[in-house]
């Protein structure tokens, strides 16, 4: 590695160690701020939240950019000398809902609990520790007096759990004329911290099987012909997870295998004494590199055409109007972005992180689709806990990420002065 830039970390890594404080300051703060995705909640307060923190940090001043005004994103422009590479720091900031889960919650997940080395809290893995973590790492450099020797950028982003649509997905095409590579803090872990530098993450498919049969009172079930359309759901779910998994789409693409989540949702009835007339169950496929669009939607319309012709229930694909198709992302091993996270995480944490493949979806696909190399998973947190109940992640990881996320700045920026 170079010389200025060994010099720059060793100084920036001190930095941060007498920034400890308020960084984790900063991560519990942004926790107890609901940005639930809506109906729950939303970014606007969050985003308020930090840009006052942004600019008590001296930096320069956040652009807001919203295609809706209570869905806005933060942007901010760290000028470093002109034509250098230039690097994207990106974080959504909205969470899952708390939904069903409350009550199982050990803590309130609108604070952030500490417990040991473990703090928890809705979001804090998924991902505001690692959004807490950037802006913290790119502050130190600033307080440093380090000139870069290209631009970085901090994009705080809306809506990456709903879909993207007011998030990256808009704001990706607005700004990727200003960056050259994006890296994003999803959770690196899915058993312990720091599991994978992962390269690749998973597109998504997301579709309802609607089955529909003969409502009419239940009491003439035995004496009428009828087709309970809650019994086919049940009978099509099953057939649908195995028919998926002997297609040749779910096969091993480069050693990557798509998941077929089958019923994750179900509805059907109306009341006792009547024979339910539609019934319908939701699923999500992750998909991987090489899967396409259009042979996924070949294979689910051609087995509801067969499933219908079977009988006895009338069966069909209605897909989600936003998460219909996400693409999956990756980025090259040899990529510039990709060499430095593993020379980052080597020099902090002192040991190889092996190369991997993020097993959800994230905001990747849309800076690749703006032509941004983009390295898909790289944060603090472990996945598994992410979207349920007692959410956490350990306090070290957090210091751990600020210092990956300031050396992967300074190697793959340069250090002008």
């Amino acid at each position: 590695m170079d010389e200025a830039v060994t010099k720059a970390f060793a100084t920036v890594e001190a930095e941060l160690d007498r920034r400890r404080a308020d960084l984790e300051a900063l991560v519990f703060e942004m926790v107890s701020i609901n940005s639930q995705i809506p109906p729950f909640g939303d970014e606007r307060a969050i985003c308020a939240f930090l840009s006052s923190a942004l600019h008590r940090l001296g930096m320069p001043e956040a652009e807001t950019h919203a295609l809706v005004p209570e869905r806005p994103n933060l942007l901010v422009r760290i000028p470093g000398a002109p034509g250098g590479r230039r690097l994207l720091l990106c974080g959504h900031i909205d969470t899952k809902p708390v939904g069903d889960a409350r009550d199982i919650w050990r803590s309130e997940p609108l604070a952030a609990t500490i417990t040991g080395d473990r703090v928890y809290g809705l979001g804090i893995t998924d991902m505001k520790a690692s959004v807490g973590a950037m802006i913290t790492a790119v502050a130190a450099i600033r307080a440093c007096g380090i000139e870069l020797a290209g631009d970085v950028l901090l994009a705080l982003v809306a809506d990456e759990e709903a879909g993207a649509t007011f998030g990256a997905k808009f704001l990706a095409p607005r700004i990727a004329a200003d960056v050259d590579a994006a890296l994003i803090g999803e959770p690196s872990g899915w058993t312990r911290d720091w599991e994978g530098v992962h390269l690749v993450s998973r597109g998504l498919c997301c579709f309802k099987v609607r089955v529909r049969g003969t409502q009419m009172h239940s009491s003439l079930s035995d004496r009428m012909p009828s087709v309970n359309a809650n019994i086919e759901m049940a009978r099509l779910i099953l057939q649908l997870r195995d028919d998926f998994a002997a297609a040749p789409i779910s096969q091993p693409r480069d050693g990557l295998r798509p998941t077929a989540n089958i019923a994750v949702t179900t509805s059907g009835g109306v009341f006792y004494g009547v024979v339910p007339g539609e019934a319908a169950f939701g699923c999500d496929l992750r998909i991987v590199p090489g899967v396409s669009e259009g042979e996924v939607r070949a294979f689910l319309d051609g087995w509801a055409h067969r499933m219908t012709s079977a009988g006895p229930a009338q069966v069909s694909i209605e897909y989600d109007d936003v998460l219909s198709w996400i693409p999956s992302a990756s980025l090259a091993a040899d990529h510039p972005l990709a060499v430095s996270a593993v020379a980052a995480t080597r020099a902090v944490l002192g040991t190889d992180v092996p190369l991997s493949s993020f097993p959800g979806t994230t905001d990747a696909p849309w800076f690749e689709g703006a032509g941004v190399p983009t390295l898909p998973s790289l944060g603090p947190g472990i996945l598994t806990y992410a979207h349920g109940p007692n959410e956490f992640v350990t306090r070290e990881a957090i210091h751990e990420a600020a210092k990956i996320y300031a050396h992967i700045v300074l190697s793959y920026c340069g250090v002008a002065r």
